[in-house]
Order: C-alpha cells, then structure tokens, then sequence
C-alpha cells in the first residue's frame, strides 16, 4: 500500500532550461557544492535567464536522453566539460549544459518535425519495457524543448538544463 501512494504522491520533476553567461559557468560547481538543496537553483536565477517553458513532467528527460543518444546518436549527456562531471558528482540533480559544440552537432538533427510521436512512445516503451498513455508527446515535447533551448546558445552563453 506505501509502495501505491508513494507512487501517486510523487512530485514531477521540473526541467528548467537556462541561458549562461559562458564565463559563469565555471561558478556552477561551487553554487552546487555548499550545503544549500537549492544552491544551483538560485545561482541561475540569479545569473540567467529562462529561456524555454517546459510544463510536462521533467522526469521524461531520464528516458529520453538515453533514447536520443542511442536510437539518434544525438549524445546531449557526453561532454568533454569538467563542469559538467563536476556537477554530476554535486547534486542529484540531472544536470547537462548545451554549449556551441552540441549546437553546430545535433541542432538541425533535434528539429521536431524529424520525429513523430508514434516513434518516440515506441521508443520509450521499448527503453522503460512499459507502454504509457502520452509517452511519446511527452518526448516530444522533450525534443521542442531542446530545440528551443539550442536555438539560445552563442559564442558567449550556454544554456544549462537541470531537472529536479
């Protein structure tokens, strides 16, 4: 029964995505590794700007990045950045940055209008091996979200997509 409503009860994750002075990047681990839960959170408040509105379940970016990457080659986790392995190591928090490199690989290959949701909930019923009602809009809508995010990204920001 506690198994049952912990799984009602259970809160979506948010994904934010959040545009990055490039040269402030550097303070993320540091803004993530005190004592403070929301230490990440504020600092991008603080030094960014929102830049995409994503009102499904966070949570779909644990299915569909896997899914990107290995049906896709479409490898938004991988990254040559420290900063990136460092923030893994201080939250648990999924937390990746979008910088020029993965603009100029994969922006024209994350064009939504290159997927269809009958694909997508293939795919994330063959990577959860569980059909679930609207999986493949939820991805999707994943896609778009990524897509606008990329879109955001130059010489000088980066956009840094945390889901908590």
């Amino acid at each position: 029964m506690k198994s049952q409503l912990k799984g009602k009860l259970r809160m979506p994750a948010i994904a934010s995505f959040t545009r990055l002075p490039k040269e402030d990047l550097r303070e993320l681990t540091s803004a993530v590794g005190g004592d403070d839960p929301h230490g990440l959170a504020e600092f991008l408040a603080a030094n960014g700007a929102s830049v995409v509105e994503f009102e499904e379940d966070g949570d779909i970016f644990s299915v569909l990045l896997p899914v990107l990457a290995d049906d896709y080659d479409i490898d938004l986790e991988t990254s040559e950045n420290a900063i990136v392995a460092d923030l893994a190591e201080a939250t648990d928090a999924l937390v990746f940055i979008l910088t020029q490199e993965e603009q100029k690989k994969y922006l024209e290959q994350l064009d939504p209008e290159n997927f269809s949701v009958e694909e997508l909930g293939e795919a994330h019923a063959d990577f959860t091996e569980d059909e679930e009602a609207g999986a493949g809009e939820a991805m999707l809508a994943g896609i778009a979200a990524l897509y606008q995010a990329m879109q955001e990204v130059d010489a000088d920001h980066a956009v840094v997509v945390s889901i908590a």
